[in-house]
């Protein structure tokens, strides 16, 4: 089997920018599409809605149990796998027409998506190491915001010109497409496997879930993403229902929240060099006054542009600490990659399919004053996790922790 290395990464880089966008590509490129399925499928929007919580569920708990599968088998057959599952399970619901079969394929599907998305993640940590490494992980929720950004503008076009069941086959090519190219220039990057243990595997997790800066990390990996799929889930009822537009514009309003999170990502990454809670401090300021002024703003003045300029400012906010925390967890345990990737996206992404539904939910969002509501509910919540960070923590940090796996 073929093995990349530092020598020979350039194309394995290339691979992994291509798969690690599966997650936002398939959560998003159906949101233009949601008012039509619910319709089509005969459920209220909630139904449909339920399938992007699902997904992420899903999503959440791959990631949660497959680290430990990367780390004693390797990540490439496992990825190729994957990649073919993907593929069959999107053209499964594209043939669909229950709703129930729609959520159970959703679920399916992100568990798959999450084993490929983490067998990629490792790539970096497994061939890279220093600077490079840093600025590598600190790309990789850049490109992860490709597929938010190019997703639901190709969902819009495809809804509009063909229909829901577009946005399936077009994740089914994608994931061959991807499958081919690995099967042409991909390999195994997993130097040194560990045995499957279950004790030690048992005591790895609990080093982590103990671990204080790693596990307030892993929040504030949830909370800002909760916020954004928020909107994934109420945008495309407000924009189509109560401003009467088309999917096309969902869909050029979802990019434009994707271009949002892209710009917090460039914005964390032009901050490497400075303090963790300083760099918290600041985004979580700028959120708590941008939603608390969609929210006075929408009592009178709730609009299609207002809906884009205040939701645009909060998702540059969450952007921004979600990679610096994405980052920071990432980077903490190297020599267990597969496993604290794999806790990190897990819980954080657990948290999000929580969060968002309940937020959504719960608040009743059917309006901008609603979705300015939620943004300050998890605003509120980041700021409580900033004043948190701050109190001394006596935990061990994060290179001696690692230490302490190695010898187990």
């Amino acid at each position: 089997m073929k093995r990349i290395t530092e020598a020979n990464a350039g194309f394995g880089v290339l691979l992994a920018f291509l798969v690690i966008p599966m997650s936002g590509l398939a959560t998003d490129i159906y949101l233009p599409s949601l008012p039509a399925m619910a319709e089509n499928l005969h459920v209220t929007p909630h139904g449909v809605q339920f399938s992007l919580t699902l997904f992420l569920i899903g999503y959440g708990l791959g990631q949660l149990f497959v680290g430990n599968l990367l780390d004693s088998y390797g990540r490439y057959p496992i990825l190729l796998i994957s990649l073919l599952l993907v593929g069959l399970s999107s053209e499964a619901i594209a043939l669909t027409d229950s709703v129930a079969a729609l959520n159970a394929l959703r679920l399916v599907q992100g568990l798959l998506v999450a084993v490929a998305v983490v067998a990629k993640r490792t790539f970096f940590v497994d061939v890279f190491d220093g600077h490079r490494l840093r600025r590598y992980l600190a790309s990789v929720t850049i490109v992860w915001s490709m597929g938010p950004i190019v997703a639901p503008f190709i969902g819009g076009y495809l809804q509009t010109g063909f229909g829901w069941r577009a946005n399936f086959h077009f994740l089914a090519l994608y994931a061959w497409a991807v499958l081919v190219l690995e099967l042409w220039q991909g390999g195994e990057t997993l130097r040194e496997p560990h045995p499957f243990h279950i004790p030690s595997i048992l005591r790895r997790y609990r080093e982590l879930m103990t671990h204080g800066p790693f596990m307030r990390g892993v929040i504030n990996v949830g909370l800002p993403y909760s916020s954004v799929l928020s909107f994934s889930m109420v945008a495309p009822f407000i924009i189509e229902h109560v401003y009467g537009m088309n999917p096309h514009v969902t869909g050029f309003a979802s990019l434009a929240m994707g271009l949002a999170w892209m710009s917090g990502g460039f914005i964390a990454r032009s901050q490497l060099h400075r303090p963790l809670s300083e760099k918290h401090g600041r985004a979580v300021t700028l959120m708590l006054l941008v939603s608390a002024l969609m929210l006075a703003v929408s009592w009178r003045y709730a609009n299609l542009y207002t809906l884009v300029a205040f939701a645009f400012l909060v998702h540059v906010t969450c952007g921004a600490v979600f990679n610096i925390y994405f980052s920071e967890c990432l980077g903490m345990f190297p020599k267990f990659a597969g496993l604290s990737g794999g806790l990190t996206g897990g819980i954080a992404f657990m948290l999000t399919s929580m969060l968002s539904y309940a937020a959504v939910a719960g608040l009743h969002v059917q309006t901008q004053r609603g979705l300015a509501m939620v943004y300050l509910v998890f605003a509120l919540a980041l700021a409580g996790m900033w004043l948190w960070g701050r109190r001394p923590d006596p935990g061990a940090v994060a290179p001696r922790a690692d230490a302490a796996l190695d010898r187990r």
